[in-house]
């Protein structure tokens, strides 16, 4: 008998946009199973047993942190922010700071390759950078060893960057084509397409943001039944092609 081992690679599309890097991709099968017991002898047994696809699941794991791959993942909404310059955002200085430096969060993500200009408002008194404070990409960090008082005024100017923004579990779960196209490292590098008609994906179980890896999304989620196809002998939920 010829060698058919197997070890996938491949690319995964989610109508028709390539997710990038996909480290596993599974299906499963969940059955339902129906038992008629035998009562004509002693010691049971089962007189007939039927089994039906309950489920057909899909899980996937994608290491792209990409825009759409975390919109996908959280129900989310993308937008994208262009890099402008932002002139006398108002703000106010935490109430109090004896206790340590604080984030002054501002209205947008801060280009921090650009200075920015931090002024009392109205404007008299300039503050000195990595003095009075310093800057991160969510704002600027009100230190307490500076003379920036609590509850002060205040107007940032800064660059805005450019950045793609997730308003997430805005959306439900949605519909699309997932299709596979896969190569066989066992053999060759053989081609595998798989296609699945109609997947609907749930949002990812968590979302690890900090460690020492590489981190990875995970989604799991349902091959639907498609009902447009009516031929015989044709999968209503997907097919595999393999040389």
């Amino acid at each position: 008998m010829a060698d058919q081992s197997y070890i996938g690679k491949g690319k995964v599309y989610e109508d028709g946009r390539f997710i990038g890097n996909v480290s596993e991709l599974k299906f499963n099968f969940e059955e339902e199973k129906k038992e008629q017991a035998d009562y004509t002898v002693a010691g049971g047994g089962l007189a007939n047993s039927i089994t039906r696809i309950k489920t057909v699941g899909i899980s996937l794991t994608t290491v792209d942190f990409s825009e759409d791959n975390l919109s996908l993942a959280t129900y989310g909404t993308k937008t994208a922010v262009t890099a402008t310059a932002v002139t006398d955002e108002a703000v106010t200085s935490p109430a109090d700071t004896t206790d340590g430096d604080r984030l002054l969060e501002t209205a947008n993500v801060i280009d921090v390759d650009v200075a920015p200009v931090v002024t009392s408002d109205p404007a008299g008194t300039t503050y000195v950078l990595d003095t009075d404070y310093t800057v991160n990409a969510a704002g600027i960090v009100i230190l307490s060893s500076g003379s920036i008082a609590a509850s002060t005024a205040l107007l940032v100017s800064y660059t805005k960057k450019a950045v793609g923004v997730i308003e997430t579990l805005t959306n439900t779960a949605s519909e699309s084509r997932l299709v596979f196209v896969g190569l066989n490292e066992a053999q060759s590098g053989k081609p595998m397409v798989i296609t699945v008609y109609r997947a609907k994906f749930g949002p990812t179980s968590e979302l690890s943001l900090i460690g020492d890896d590489f981190g990875s999304i995970g989604i799991a989620g349902d091959a639907l039944s498609d009902a447009s196809i009516t031929a015989g002998g044709k999968s209503k939920f997907f097919n595999i092609k393999a040389a």
